[in-house]
């Protein structure tokens, strides 16, 4: 299988200053935003050094980070502090200098995450936390279809009223690109997941959201999520 899309392929979508995310999209956001603010406020590794990458046009702001904002595209990151493009494949940073690194937004799902994975290991200080997201094979709107289950597939979903093609993955391939870079798991977090069985049922993206704002305290496993962000620790210096 082959990985990644050429960067004229994403240019159109990312190389902006600004984005309006969809109600989908929007709703991700806000629960990525959690996850993160509880991912990293009580973080204190080897170095404040806070890689966001895959930035876009978004920031993680918490205060007691320096944050290094890296990104393909040159627009999104003007006038942004610290800010660096570069592919997530081929970090430009001395192994072991970086204290966290955030992987969101499906930033995994336009690229190969096993050389992505390497990468932030190699940077990454021994008990530096890597964050990241992707979209599941294991979702429920993939239920009973051929995309359903597989380590890695090319899938369609809707964004602002446009179709686009994504990579979705299975959580174990993922977990076990982790492990293979010398990551142990710490936590794993679910987004959409009642929201993708309306999917999956024929509803749209929007009827979706509004059921899963109204059930949310009905919390089903991760494993039943159309997003799985993963929180992972960094035990020792990359070999």
């Amino acid at each position: 299988m082959a990985f990644g899309f050429k960067r004229q392929e994403l240019q159109g979508r990312y190389d902006v200053i600004s984005i309006a995310e969809d109600d989908w999209h929007g709703y991700t956001g806000e629960m990525t935003a959690q996850i993160l603010n509880r991912g990293l406020s009580s973080v204190h590794p080897r170095s404040a050094w806070l890689l966001n990458a895959g930035a876009g046009v978004y920031q993680v702001g918490m205060g007691h980070w320096n944050e290094v904002p890296l990104d393909l595209f040159l627009t999104p990151l003007r006038n942004r502090r610290n800010a660096i493009c570069a592919n997530v494949e081929r970090l430009p940073f001395r192994s072991a200098s970086i204290g966290a690194a955030v992987c969101v937004g499906e930033v995994l799902s336009y690229c190969d995450p096993a050389p992505a994975i390497r990468e932030f290991a190699r940077v990454l200080a021994p008990s530096g936390i890597l964050i990241c997201d992707f979209a599941s094979t294991r979702s429920p709107r993939y239920w009973f279809r051929r995309s359903y289950g597989r380590a890695a597939d090319l899938v369609t979903d809707v964004y602002n009223g446009s179709l686009e093609r994504t990579w979705a993955y299975d959580p174990q391939y993922i977990n076990s690109l982790l492990r293979a870079a010398q990551f142990t798991v710490e936590e794993t977090f679910g987004t959409h997941s009642l929201s993708a069985v309306m999917r999956r049922l024929g509803g749209s993206p929007e009827l979706g959201v509004r059921v899963q704002r109204l059930l949310g305290v009905v919390r089903l496993p991760p494993r039943f999520a159309d997003l799985t962000t993963v929180v992972a620790s960094r035990l020792s210096s990359s070999t």
